[in-house]
């Protein structure tokens, strides 16, 4: 496991993933770790290299090392980083705001996005969860870390436009 600033590179050889149901485990030259998350590093553009493996058992969640270039696993390890990258990467792109609800410390958004309508839950700590990534471009996380894009505010309907304005105090 990495300690402090050091950065460990996993051997492509050694790295053996599994999924069972929503659970990725990995065996790394005889170490079990029963559940770890993967994380795309920079650059985030290309997502087939610099893949940090961490350890879901542990609060923080400790990076374990990183694997260089995911391509290099043999095909079922590669089969399981897909997986796992797709469902923590896979962030619609919000066209149009249809509802947003605020109701005891949450945020219910009711949106159309470039994968079809979606509503999903925020809390309502917008300083935390919703984050500005370019002069008019957003990314929302709802409770199960799943992110949304608002590509460019100006894009957007003006009622779609005042409602997120409103919500995120815009």
């Amino acid at each position: 496991m990495a300690k402090g600033y050091e950065t460990v590179y996993l051997d492509p050889g050694s790295v053996h993933l599994t999924r069972r149901g929503d659970t990725l485990s990995m065996a790394l030259n005889g170490v079990y770790y029963p559940r770890v998350v993967l994380r795309s590093c920079f650059p985030v553009s290309d997502n087939n290299i610099y893949i940090s493996v961490r350890d879901a058992t542990a609060e923080e969640q400790p990076e374990i090392g990183i694997i260089e270039d995911w391509m290099a696993l043999d095909e079922e390890d590669r089969q399981a980083v897909a997986a796992e990258m797709g469902l923590h990467y896979f962030v619609p792109r919000i066209h149009k705001v249809l509802r947003i609800k605020e109701e005891l410390g949450f945020l219910y958004w009711s949106v159309e996005t470039d994968k079809g309508p979606k509503e999903f839950v925020m809390h309502n700590s917008v300083v935390h969860y919703a984050r500005q990534i370019g002069p008019e471009r957003w990314l929302l996380i709802d409770l199960n870390q799943a992110r949304y894009e608002i590509p460019a505010m100006s894009a957007l309907d003006r009622r779609s436009q005042r409602l997120v304005a409103d919500t995120l105090s815009l």
